[in-house]
């Protein structure tokens, strides 16, 4: 093997490690939207259950809860994924 084809070799090398750091950092990039997303719902859940609670809210919650709590569910089973492919625990 020449020396010009160790080089390409060793570029390559580079190449498919770097390709690899920024698909890493892509996904825990999405995880932490996903992370934040999850967090966001919490707080307008909250925000829902407590004027209703405290009367601020004349009308039923049930429907805007139950839709909420649907999407919490959806998004950590989307952030669960990403964890898997990841190796890394969930959060």
């Amino acid at each position: 093997m020449s020396l010009l084809d160790k080089m390409k070799e060793t570029a390559q090398k580079g190449v498919d490690k770097t390709k690899e750091a920024v698909s890493a950092g892509q996904d825990k990039l999405e995880a932490h939207k996903l992370e934040r997303r999850i967090s966001d719902l919490k707080e307008e859940l909250g925000g829902l259950v407590y004027a209703h609670k405290t009367g601020a809210s004349t009308a039923s919650p049930d429907a805007e809860i139950a839709r909420i709590v649907g999407e919490i569910s959806k998004t950590e089973t989307e952030l669960a994924a990403y964890d898997q492919a990841s190796g890394e625990a969930p959060s």
